[in-house]
């Protein structure tokens, strides 16, 4: 009976622990679904934010690295999304100098007030190496639309998989912003060969495939931008905008208003956001050259 009665116990307690490793199973697979779910949630609202509003005005600063080392630049952006215009006042470098976007007027170029002798404004197209001034990306991607355009490739990519990719590292401040902390690791970055198609351009891929232009310009010194390509023509280019990116995203607003972008050496961009006003509206004389308020 003693017997009997210890392999009854034996039973009933291998039973309990499998009923216990059972719901911890469980148990477990629904954090991970929370916290999957989570990082969805931010990045879908994030998208909404941007997606959601079309005059805003913000300080940008920008910290890019080039075979000299890191370039930096800061300024004030006044920004339209639809249809897109863009005033711009420098800080550094060229301090007090002046840039003027609108789509579908000035032949598509951007008006440069470069605020030292002679003074005469110039007119420029957006993607000229000169306007860059060290930079990565030409103006009509300053701003918030094409992190969110990236994002949404990678969705249409990746589907569900894409928030696999991400670790969400709990609330930090920037500045004096409380933001959501996002790690994204695109493990499958790698570099290769492309050849190119007929007429396409380095910023033509780029914007195609939302790659890095200032990764493709330095995978090809010897290429201009925005030159057309014969069919064929060899490239060295790479799979995805980053290697890995770091975003803090406003808790008030889910506007991603500092980013950390890595490549396969190290950091390679930093972007800033301050002073950021969303759902402004500004007067249609903004975005004119004979605003009061400019010195074109």
């Amino acid at each position: 009976m003693e017997n009997s009665s210890g392999l009854t116990k034996t039973i009933l307690f291998m039973k309990f622990k499998f009923t216990l490793f059972f719901f911890i199973s469980i148990f477990i697979s629904n954090i991970k679904c929370q916290d999957f779910s989570f990082e969805k949630e931010l990045i879908v609202n994030m998208i909404n934010a941007i997606e959601n509003q079309n005059d805003l005005e913000f300080i940008m600063e920008r910290n890019e690295r080039s075979k000299k080392g890191f370039h930096k630049g800061s300024f004030y952006a006044k920004m339209r999304n639809k249809p897109f215009r863009l005033y711009i006042k420098n800080f550094k470098p060229k301090e007090g100098s002046e840039i003027l976007y609108v789509d579908g007027e000035n032949n598509n170029k951007a008006l440069i007030n470069p605020n030292f002798f002679p003074y005469i404004n110039i007119s420029m197209r957006p993607e000229n190496s000169l306007l860059l001034a060290g930079g990565h990306h030409c103006v009509k991607e300053l701003g918030f639309n094409f992190i969110n355009k990236t994002f949404k490739h990678y969705q249409s990519i990746y589907g569900d998989d894409f928030y696999k990719m991400m670790e969400y590292e709990g609330i930090y401040k920037w500045e004096d912003r409380r933001c959501y902390k996002l790690t994204i690791d695109y493990k499958d970055y790698r570099i290769f060969q492309y050849n190119a198609n007929e007429g396409e351009s380095l910023y033509d891929i780029a914007r195609r495939d939302f790659l890095n232009i200032g990764k493709l310009r330095e995978y090809n010194p010897n290429l201009d931008a925005d030159e057309q390509l014969k069919k064929d023509q060899p490239l060295k280019i790479h799979s995805h905008y980053a290697k890995k990116s770091i975003i803090f995203i406003d808790i008030e607003n889910y506007f991603p208003i500092y980013q950390k972008i890595y490549d396969e050496e190290g950091l390679y961009e930093k972007y800033s956001f301050s002073n950021l006003v969303i759902n402004k509206t500004f007067k249609e004389e903004e975005f004119e050259s004979n605003y009061e308020a400019y010195d074109f």
